[in-house]
């Protein structure tokens, strides 16, 4: 039996920004005065204490010096140095900038103030003390953005491959490599919340296990009882996660899920199913969790649990028939489509972030994340393709 029809309907409204005009107006809502002037403060700081040069930085020639890593974002060349090499030199970078101050400014970038780190192994050590003050406001600041009603969870990469203890490898990911990010997405590829992942035994985890815990971390800030949908993969669903999101938290949700967290829901055999061929499905309904759990055969069986939908109404879809070599409809039940239409945020907000992503190598795995946060940043990137900006505008407009 199927779950009896609720009212679903989102309780929020679409997002309007009219004060927002420009790719500038979106860099100062998310990367703030406050932070920009700490990063002048600490660079002048780092270059006294390492090298006792007075690097006057201010913040106007910080500005423009994000600027030009954002063009360089845009435009990019094999190495740094060929922006302002004769013969191929870029205006709009080489007359911004010299190439020594650029990659003196580069050299001494810094964040924070060293000497007030913990040291490692000792309690209260910040495995992101380097990036603490910046990823904090970043990620604060992304709450100013009013939530759009269908939002995924999935984790991003931020490529690295040079040495830090917390350093990933996900094979499925375009940068198999590098530093983890738990992130929460619009349909629409805008980017909600972020956290860091810093390695095992970081975080407490809870006996409801990692992905259920990270899942409510990052919709601790969401408006309770809208009514949102939220989707994630088998990393992250159980049945006691599904449950409590739409009892405590007022959110609807759906993702796939492992054989073995389905509480021991009994459905039909794969070899049946095999059988029955593609397009065949079967489910269960718990009363108490009020979660549907349904197992979808395609080219192979997919399980699947939500708290507000399940196999009906059934649509077809277009699947690839290896015998024949055509394409061939397919039952789908709405389920998978639900998920297959929704799931995608956060690959999508990927994919605006690798357009734009500054492409300058570091062994420092702190100005790696810096590159992808401050002038590029996942918010900008996904804002500027949504609302049309334009990107017409010189490095030393970013005041």
């Amino acid at each position: 039996m199927e779950p009896e029809p609720r009212n679903i309907t989102w309780k929020g409204s679409m997002p309007h920004y009219d004060e927002v005009q420009t790719p500038l107006d979106l860099f100062r809502m998310f990367i703030t005065e406050d932070i920009l002037s700490n990063i002048v403060d600490q660079t002048n700081l780092n270059a006294m204490r390492k090298k006792n040069l007075a690097l006057k930085l201010s913040l106007e020639e910080l500005r423009r010096f994000l600027g030009v890593q954002m063009l360089m974002s845009i435009l990019k060349l094999p190495a740094i140095r060929m922006y302002w090499e004769n013969g191929i030199r870029y205006s709009p970078v080489a007359d911004t900038m010299s190439r020594d101050r650029f990659i003196s400014l580069r050299s001494f970038f810094h964040i924070c103030d060293d000497t007030l780190m913990i040291p490692k192994g000792e309690v209260g050590h910040d495995k992101l003390f380097k990036i603490r003050r910046l990823y904090d406001a970043f990620s604060e600041n992304l709450k100013k953005i009013d939530p759009e009603e269908i939002q995924s969870i999935d984790e991003q990469m931020i490529p690295f491959k040079g040495t830090i203890g917390f350093r990933q490898y996900l094979k499925d990911k375009p940068h198999s490599w590098g530093v983890k990010v738990f992130t929460r997405a619009g349909i629409s590829g805008i980017v909600y919340d972020i956290e860091i992942y810093t390695g095992k035994g970081a975080v407490e985890i809870s006996e409801l296990g990692q992905g259920t815990d990270v899942v409510l971390r990052l919709v601790e800030n969401l408006p309770r009882f809208m009514n949102f949908k939220l989707f994630f993969d088998n990393f992250y669903t159980g049945i006691d996660l599904i449950h409590k999101l739409r009892v405590e938290y007022g959110i609807e949700s759906c993702g796939t899920i492992r054989s073995n967290r389905m509480r021991g829901a009994v459905l039909d055999t794969d070899a049946n199913m095999k059988k029955k061929g593609r397009g065949s499905v079967d489910f269960r309904f718990e009363r108490h969790s009020e979660v549907s759990v349904v197992k979808w055969y395609d080219n192979k069986p997919v399980h699947l649990a939500s708290s507000y939908c399940a196999v009906t109404p059934i649509d077809k879809c277009q699947r690839w028939d290896g015998t024949t070599r055509k394409y061939v409809e397919v039952d789908r039940p709405r389920i998978v489509r639900d998920y297959n239409k929704s799931m995608g945020g956060v690959d999508l907000a990927d994919m605006f972030l690798e357009l734009y992503r500054t492409d300058i190598r570091s062994k420092k795995w702190y100005m790696r994340i810096v590159y992808d946060v401050v002038p590029d940043g996942d918010v900008v990137c996904d804002f500027n393709a949504k609302i049309g900006c334009d990107y017409s505008y010189e490095p030393g407009e970013l005041r």
